[in-house]
């Protein structure tokens, strides 16, 4: 798995900051390759495809709802996940990245081995709970150094990290989590190893993917992507060398004394006194750089089409996308944000289930992630509510139009405030209909009278 590539081309650093993604041509020289290698460029348009596809599932705060005996201890974790100042948005946000990025990453739930505290009050202070941190896919030490069991949960795993540099030598140190205790070793370190009772791993894998998974190294979905992306920093290159050489192009004259000439943009070609051609400036035809801008423009637009995000792009005149066609390809992006929303949901709640498990008590912890990306036309809402309300059809539909005027008004008036102010309507309603019935000829202050005729005798 080329996890290097999927690397450099979100940060845009490795091969694309060095130029060794740059593919040579079999009749450039190694001077003029040197020279596209430190003058080329790389469009980044990965990166911002990664974030869109992570962006909007976190744009609004999920719903939390926890309930256990330690829920201040619970409160501190939820603020400072890792140990240096991570809330859990945040956190959860950087393993989501991580994941799209390489197809899946592993949030390890780990704690302090000298944990001495005696109380809770003293597991606070000391910040002695359980800690999170995430490891990548590229850092499990071989590709198969783990396994699963028949429902496809971890039964081991073994990451290879960093441990430090000496002398210019990388040192690493190998940690192994099994479902009874943990291990680790190092190329300058002693073997240490605990045991706990969790009853399962406590490294938990957040996939890209809602597929059901049969390996915990999936084939990242942002490869292709990242491959076009590679390719991107080709024909860019290839098209400022052609621009280069047009810009400055090469003077010609009648004079066959080249012999301390050097050819170059700077200076001239001779050619024979006897010729009748007039001095003039020679440059490369321009048409291999305009194949390179159209192809330049449609791999881009292919990198959009792969991720599904073509609608953010604006057509082209003779390229026209029906508002229906937009809109289909816009619920593909909106279910595909919805699932991974749900795995996002799901690894949060397994991460809580370690916790509890590393304090030994119980926590009922769920958590629900926006699933829902659509952008609203608030206008346009209540444009349509108003006229749904104007056929008059129930007074129950009333209640339902509320809410979607809710959602569409006061997106982030959270699911308590929703619910009091549809409570609030329905006491209303009731009231009005309670007091029809009552007092069935008393007109309600916001209908005007009917026309009324009198007998004239």
């Amino acid at each position: 798995m080329n996890y290097s590539l999927l690397h450099d081309a979100y940060f845009g650093s490795g091969g694309f900051a060095t130029g060794a993604y740059l593919t040579r041509h079999k009749r450039e020289s190694e001077e003029d390759y040197r020279f596209r290698c430190e003058n080329a460029y790389y469009l980044n348009y990965f990166a911002p495809i990664v974030n869109a596809l992570v962006d909007p599932i976190f744009k609004r705060k999920p719903q939390r709802d926890y309930k256990s005996s330690v829920d201040d201890v619970l409160r501190d974790f939820l603020q400072d996940v890792d140990g240096g100042g991570t809330s859990i948005d945040t956190f959860m946000k950087r393993a989501a990245i991580t994941a799209k990025v390489y197809g899946v990453s592993f949030i390890v739930v780990d704690m302090a081995q000298d944990n001495n505290a005696r109380n809770m009050a003293e597991l606070r202070r000391n910040r002695a709970y359980p800690y999170l941190r995430i490891l990548l896919p590229y850092e499990i030490n071989g590709s198969n150094n783990y396994g699963i069991d028949q429902s496809g949960n971890l039964t081991y795993i073994e990451f290879r990290e960093v441990s430090g540099i000496s002398e210019g030598t990388v040192k690493y140190q190998y940690c192994r989590y099994a479902r009874d205790g943990w291990r680790k070793t190092g190329d300058d370190l002693a073997a240490a190893q605990g045991s706990y009772n969790l009853g399962r791993v406590p490294v938990i894998p957040l996939f890209s993917r809602l597929l059901e998974q049969k390996t915990m190294l999936p084939n990242p979905d942002m490869m292709p992507i990242a491959a076009v992306a590679k390719a991107i920093y080709n024909n860019c290159s290839w098209l400022g060398e052609i621009l280069r050489n047009q810009t400055f192009p090469l003077l010609t004259i009648p004079s066959l004394d080249a012999k301390e000439m050097t050819i170059g943009n700077n200076n001239a070609l001779g050619y024979s006194p006897d010729s009748s051609h007039q001095p003039d400036f020679i440059a490369p035809p321009s048409d291999p750089a305009s194949i390179l801008q159209v192809q330049i423009a449609s791999l881009i637009q292919e990198m959009y089409r792969m991720a599904s995000l073509s609608f953010m792009q604006s057509s082209s005149s003779a390229e026209k996308v029906s508002g229906v066609a937009r809109q289909w390809e816009f619920e593909r992006t909106n279910q595909q944000l919805a699932n991974f929303a749900r795995s996002i949901s799901k690894a949060e709640e397994a991460v809580m289930n370690v916790f509890a498990r590393y304090l030994n008590t119980d926590i009922d912890y769920t958590v629900t992630y926006p699933d829902d990306f659509g952008i609203t036309d608030v206008e346009s809402e209540l444009k349509q509510a108003q006229e749904v309300l104007d056929l008059g059809l129930t007074d129950v539909l009333r209640i339902d139009v509320l809410k979607k005027v809710i959602t569409a008004y006061l997106p982030n008036a959270g699911a308590d405030r929703t619910d009091e102010l549809v409570k609030s309507a329905e006491k209303e309603e009731q009231d009005r209909i309670h007091a029809e019935k009552l007092y069935p000829d008393i007109q309600p202050d916001n209908e005007p009278p009917g026309d009324e005729t009198q007998e004239q005798g």
